[in-house]
């Protein structure tokens, strides 16, 4: 259940990797009237990608307003999917409904550019209405697509939502495991620490632990090279839960302990609590029913605080039953 938790978060993390543009250096000393359209949409997409939400929807915006000055079909195009997708991430579904629609009146598949970007964010849509099979195929459509056109940023993306959206963990290998081979092959290593992740969680959610482990070290290495704090965090903490599992406790500690006093630094509450869980485990494996329980309480207090006991019932309802049976 926890681990359900922790392929999500890293979905949105890797959703910061626009395809892997990045904002160029021109245009930067002039004013933003002076600005193109395919300037401002890279400004906005770098804002994207620094996960600073409110901003890049303001950015994405006036992106859109120069693309229609300009008469720039296919800016027009990115621009509204890119404000639908934040409006989606900012929880705001309907909102961005309606901004998807305007993209999808616009779009056309003989414009490479903004065709992709509209089916990545029609994609996003599907799958956040839980519409897992339509999802999957437009994914599928965007991967072809994407692969035809040499967008390999993009068909990146496409390989590793489907690695989402699949409902089977051999198809969720297979996907995530081409997504890796399309990272490598485009020299964009920006993508392999969640691509490796993903690969990982599916390992470590069908038990198949060693797989798991030997994939969340993978991506580690490219999390600290790449990635921000809190997935470098998380990285660190992936190996620590795997080793756990492994029934591994002295290797499990080595990484849980330093990566709970990381979280306590950095006031994550969602970390603190999965650190804590985990802490307790050990405990409760080796006999130490006490100390084991006072994690378990712990932990349920930092869910509380990160809002699980409304947005993830699953791993609520699990920590209070560790608690009860701890305490019988």
């Amino acid at each position: 259940m926890k681990k359900t938790f922790v392929i999500i978060l890293l979905s949105f993390i890797v959703s910061s990797f626009t395809y892997g543009i990045e904002i160029k250096s021109k245009g930067e000393n002039v004013t933003s009237e002076e600005k193109s359209a395919d300037t401002l949409l890279q400004i906005a997409d770098a804002t994207f990608q620094a996960q600073d939400y409110k901003t890049a929807l303001s950015q994405y915006q006036e992106t859109l307003n120069k693309a229609k000055e300009e008469f720039n079909n296919s800016v027009e195009v990115e621009a509204m999917s890119q404000i639908a997708r934040v409006n989606l991430i900012l929880g705001d579904k309907e909102e961005g409904r309606g901004w998807l629609n305007e993209a999808k009146a616009r779009a056309t598949d003989s414009d490479p550019m903004g065709w992709s970007r509209y089916l990545g964010v029609k994609g996003r849509f599907e799958w956040k209405d839980n519409d897992l099979k339509t999802a999957r195929n437009t994914f599928d459509e965007m991967y072809n697509y994407c692969t035809v056109n040499a967008l390999w940023g993009r068909a990146v993306d496409a390989a590793h939502m489907i690695a989402i959206v699949a409902q089977t963990p051999q198809e969720q290998i297979e996907w995530s495991r081409r997504g890796i081979e399309a990272a490598e092959a485009a020299d964009n290593e920006k993508w392999l620490g969640p691509l490796w992740n993903n690969l990982a969680c599916t390992y470590y959610d069908i038990k198949q632990y060693d797989s798991a482990l030997e994939c969340y070290k993978r991506a580690r290495e490219y999390h600290w090279h790449y990635s921000n704090e809190t997935a470098k965090l998380f990285a660190d903490y992936q190996i620590g839960m795997t080793y756990r599992a492994l029934g591994d406790y002295e290797q499990a500690l080595k990484w849980l302990r330093p990566v709970l006093a990381w979280a306590e630094r950095l006031n994550n509450h969602s970390a603190i609590g999965q650190a804590c869980e985990d802490l307790g485990e050990i405990d409760i494996a080796q006999g130490k029913k006490a100390e084991g329980l006072n994690f378990f309480k712990r932990a349920r207090e930092e869910y509380k605080k990160a809002r699980f006991d409304q947005t993830w019932p699953e791993i609520w309802n699990n920590i209070n039953k560790r608690i009860k049976e701890s305490e019988n």
